[in-house]
């Protein structure tokens, strides 16, 4: 169940990452609702890591893996559109 609440939070840190407007993923950035996503994905992903394993591993868990997800996509997002592939925006 701990490899569901990684994937849960990965997926938060993915909605939070394409709401946000320093993304460069998507040619716009997704709304509201994408952020709100992404709330509900991280609150289910801390629960179900504190129901698997116990209270603190399961915040240090759940938290561990929002980080990595956050710090990874700016770096996919480099790898998939390099600068140089990219429009300029005034």
């Amino acid at each position: 169940m701990i490899i569901f609440a990684i994937l849960l939070a990965s997926s938060a840190a993915a909605f939070w990452y394409i709401a946000s407007t320093q993304q460069r993923l998507l040619a716009r950035r997704a709304g509201r609702a994408a952020r709100m996503a992404g709330w509900v994905l991280a609150v289910a992903a801390l629960a179900l890591a504190i129901a698997s394993i116990d209270t603190l591993p399961g915040i240090f868990g759940a938290l561990s893996a929002l980080m990595l997800g956050g710090i990874t996509l700016p770096y996919v997002a480099w790898w998939l559109k390099p600068a140089s592939a990219r429009e300029r925006q005034p």
